[in-house]
């Protein structure tokens, strides 16, 4: 038997579910380490959804939990920074849409295959913070030398350099 692909292991089939009004299915899905990376995010705990596929009135709805620590880096010391997310999704399921812009407001199952790796981590991304800090007073890095000044004052004879952020007074 072979084994499938990361790409084809987390599509599933919701043909049966469009045809059966009222019908729900669990689902359960852990990502694994290499399909997160192939998404440009490295992980502590690995993505993972629980929750259900449900047609409702002949709309297909997915509801899930997504829970994930991924691993990224502070935007002014480089430090590394765990970022816990602990969020809760509904998106409509179509298996096409009428035209292009459509495309966002639904989660797009072509042939009812719905990729649950591709809605986790979408999902996982826009959740994530647009400013990744270590802590709110981050001091940064010296632009001269690139001592990290979280850990004291640099030596490299720039002088006392300060670098002013636009969130701080």
């Amino acid at each position: 038997m072979q084994t499938p692909s990361p790409e084809q292991a987390y599509r599933i089939s919701v043909r049966q579910l469009l045809l059966r009004p009222d019908e729900t299915r669990r689902i359960s899905v852990t990502l694994d380490a290499e399909t997160t990376e192939s998404y440009g995010l490295r992980c502590r705990e690995l993505p993972s959804a629980e929750g259900i596929l449900e047609n409702r009135a002949g709309v297909l709805m997915l509801r899930y939990t997504l829970h994930a620590v991924p691993e990224l880096t502070c935007d002014r010391c480089l430090s590394p920074v765990e970022v816990p997310c602990e969020e809760q999704f509904s998106h409509v399921i179509v298996t096409e849409t009428a035209d292009r812009r459509q495309d966002a407001e639904y989660l797009l199952a072509p042939d009812a295959m719905l990729d649950l790796a591709e809605a986790v981590m979408t999902d996982l991304r826009l959740s994530l913070p647009t400013r990744i800090l270590c802590r709110p007073d981050c001091k940064g890095l010296c632009p001269s030398c690139g001592q990290d000044l979280n850990l004291g004052e640099c030596s490299c004879g720039c002088g006392s350099v300060t670098v002013q952020y636009d969130d701080q007074a």
